[in-house]
């Protein structure tokens, strides 16, 4: 009797010992081919990212480039207007040293014709309008 007991639970556990390891092999290959996908979904997400990453480090450096240009262009046109700025500032103080020469010979000029009324006559005058910009 042991033996029939023992052939009929063979009998039964074989199916179900079959069963069970067909479901591990099934089980096995869905987790193969879920990692599988998993792991492609992975690069498609790194590719993904590495590309956008790339683009944005194309878009800043052009843009710094960009705004690299943009202060040199500034630059220049800051140190253009400083040397035409110092040129005029040269000019200036020129003329004025010259006008500041040139008021004592006026006053000298008006006192010897004896047209000076009120310390300004005819040469202080015409020293004093063109100092000014005005017409002789």
């Amino acid at each position: 009797m042991n033996k029939d007991l023992a052939a009929a639970v063979l009998k039964l556990l074989y199916p179900l010992a079959l069963m069970l390891m067909v479901a591990a092999l099934a089980y096995r290959s869905g987790i193969q081919t879920a990692s599988k996908q998993a792991a492609a979904e992975k690069a498609g997400i790194i590719a993904t990212y590495q590309a956008a990453a790339l683009s944005a480090e194309q878009q800043y450096s052009t843009a710094l480039a960009e705004a690299a240009a943009e202060k040199q262009k500034w630059f220049d046109f800051a140190q253009a207007q400083s040397a035409k700025l110092a040129k005029a500032v040269q000019a200036i103080d020129a003329e004025q040293g010259r006008l500041k020469q040139e008021i004592p010979d006026a006053i000298k000029r008006d006192e010897n014709a004896g047209d000076c009324r009120s310390g300004l006559g005819a040469d202080s005058l015409r020293l004093y309008n063109r100092a000014h910009g005005y017409a002789d």
